[in-house]
């Protein structure tokens, strides 16, 4: 299954990637995580073109760094999320045809993070729920700190 499929190549975002003259500490991080990423094939493997990650909505990218984030602050192991994730596309591949909602890789990666997230005990289903609708709204936003 090809996950660009149907795609459409404007409007995507490039990786934000840090690049010269951010702070060291900051590449450094950033750095890493595009390592875990990268080692990420197969079905894992997340969209690139031309060798760039890409997203397609605002909120792809933020699934992708809460992920990043979480895993660099030690709440999981990446295999575990990684694991997750094949999972997860593994039962979108084996469902019947007929049956799949439309391909669409970061809802896979969002599925599997917020199982992840609820398994660890981090968030609970209601506050998934609660900042869900608070970024669908807008009440939470790039300028909003907990």
């Amino acid at each position: 299954m090809d996950p660009d499929r149907g795609r459409e190549a404007h409007g995507a975002e490039r990786s934000s990637i840090p690049r010269r003259g951010a702070p060291l500490e900051l590449r450094r991080s950033r750095a890493k995580a595009e390592r875990l990423v990268a080692d990420m094939g197969g079905t894992a493997a997340l969209p690139r073109r031309n060798g760039e990650l890409v997203f397609e909505a605002p909120w792809e990218s933020q699934a992708f760094g809460m992920a990043i984030a979480l895993y660099e602050q030690g709440h999981y192991d990446w295999e575990e999320f990684r694991g997750r994730l094949i999972s997860e596309i593994g039962d979108w591949e084996r469902s019947e045809e007929d049956e799949r909602e439309v391909w669409d890789y970061y809802r896979h990666w969002l599925a599997s993070f917020e199982a992840l997230v609820k398994d660890r005990g981090l968030l609970s289903e209601q506050e998934i729920e609660e900042r869900t609708s608070e970024f669908v709204s807008g009440a939470r936003n790039d300028d909003h700190h907990h």
